[in-house]
């Protein structure tokens, strides 16, 4: 060999350590983010609760806060619904991954792993300089991954060499990534629960005056179309008493819009304003279209019966002349979740 030869060897050898070096956080960091992303594909595609439209996440939502009969859930999502709908993605997320279909997670984890394997070693002949320049911009896409300065490599002229030498250097980071667990992903820059969040919660969250159903245009911003929602709840449920009482009051405001009563929009309002005339009551109340109706949702009730001490210290307000019907089981609650 001879040491112009020699030479060009060892700077080969030492351009593949640097470029494995550099590969080596960067690939691990792509293999989570790639899986990350899967994971949320692969979760709205079959996963129930978010393969299909709003209406059919908070179906999901309200079945799991009556199965776990979690009070300061159902308030946090009275008061706070987009909060608790990214609590529930983040809670089925986890569970999905990291215990229901930890296996499979793992598969997306260790095929990625091979995708990227097989990435990082795709070479072309040329100088040293071009060879970085194409072998950077073939990894950019995928990889964070900072250009060598090749001035002291213009030595290298067997490419063959150096693709051997990134090839055993890789053996062993190749090793390193195909013992990662699943527990890596919560480390990676992109997260299956916030990719899916931003995917789901991308939506209208204005809530109705009276019981704080959300408005389920799939639009952040819709106007001039007004909020609308296709059920309503017991205005109490959000506070709303009859002025002078302490009783919270049981009806829907579906059929308080359509009634002859009146209501005050602001606690410290003086005047009233007759329901059937709302819209006139100040933006809050104009930007909303409430359809009179009778329907009415038993799981609503249902939660009015089964929380209603929990209620009532939360208010400090009381129900009275509770109706009889409001006394539901838990029995069926997803069948409960359409109109009745």
């Amino acid at each position: 060999m001879t040491p112009r030869r020699k030479a060009g060897t060892s700077s080969a050898v030492v351009l593949g350590e640097l470029i494995c070096e550099k590969l080596k956080v960067s690939a691990v960091q792509a293999v989570c983010n790639k899986t990350a992303i899967d994971l949320a594909g692969e979760m709205k595609c079959t996963f129930p609760a978010f393969n299909g439209n709003r209406l059919n996440l908070e179906k999901h939502v309200l079945k799991s806060l009556a199965e776990e009969e979690d009070f300061n859930g159902f308030i946090n999502y009275i008061r706070q619904p987009k909060s608790q709908v990214e609590t529930f993605i983040r809670a089925e997320v986890k569970k999905y991954i990291f215990t229901e279909h930890k296996d499979k997670a793992l598969d997306i984890l260790r095929k990625n792993v091979d995708v990227i394997n097989k990435l990082v070693i795709k070479t072309q002949r040329g100088d040293t300089n071009r060879w970085m320049e194409e072998f950077s911009s073939l990894l950019k896409d995928d990889l964070t991954f900072e250009t060598i300065c090749c001035q002291n490599f213009s030595d290298i002229e067997n490419f063959d060499f150096l693709k051997e030498a990134i090839e055993r250097r890789l053996v062993f980071i190749s090793q390193e990534m195909k013992n990662l667990s699943v527990d890596k992903i919560n480390e990676s820059r992109q997260k299956p629960d916030q990719i899916l969040i931003d995917q789901l919660c991308k939506c209208c969250w204005v809530t109705c005056p009276f019981c704080a159903a959300v408005c389920t245009n799939t639009l952040e911003n819709h106007s001039p179309d007004k909020h609308n929602v296709p059920f309503h709840r017991p205005s109490g449920i959000k506070g709303w008493h009859f002025k002078g009482t302490v009783e919270l009051v049981i009806y829907f405001c579906t059929t308080n819009v359509a009634s002859d009563g009146s209501f005050y929009p602001h606690h410290d309002s003086e005047t009233s304003i007759p329901f059937k005339q709302y819209q006139t009551a100040g933006e809050e109340y104009s930007t909303w279209q409430i359809t009179p109706d009778e329907s009415k949702l038993k799981y609503w009730k249902w939660f009015v019966c089964r929380f209603q001490t929990q209620l009532e210290n939360y208010y400090k307000l009381k129900f009275q002349g509770r109706e009889h019907e409001y006394h539901l089981s838990i029995t069926g609650l997803t069948q409960t979740l359409t109109p009745v």
